[in-house]
């Protein structure tokens, strides 16, 4: 039987605590990693936005109509379910977004 002495559980709790520390900081380092990930695709998202606001004040313009296109919308917004669809996305939560996204586009002729 090997017991160890007081100086070799002290050795070993302090290598324990030095490897939980280096998880943990680890684990926040990769949750840091995450957020920038996070933060560059919403960059990418209002880019893709400003851009979809460019082509739909085209379209507006040339359409030169005040009332919303209803069919054009639902149309817009079944594309949008059905790929949200494919990537399992919470489809609810995406005709938020979606309609939110064609608010911004109704606007978008003002500007």
């Amino acid at each position: 039987m090997n017991i160890v002495g007081e100086n070799e559980c002290f050795r070993i709790l302090s290598i324990a605590k030095k490897l939980g520390t280096e998880r943990i900081s680890a684990q926040m380092s990769s949750t840091a990693d995450l957020r920038r990930q996070v933060d560059g695709i919403d960059r990418q998202i209002v880019e893709l936005l400003s851009r979809r606001m460019t082509v739909v004040r085209q379209v507006l313009h040339q359409l030169d109509e005040d009332a919303p296109d209803k069919e054009r919308e639902a149309q817009v917004l079944s594309n949008w379910l059905e790929e949200g669809f494919d990537y399992d996305l919470d489809e609810a939560s995406l005709e938020k977004v979606c309609k939110a996204v064609m608010e911004m586009g109704r606007k978008a002729k003002d500007r």
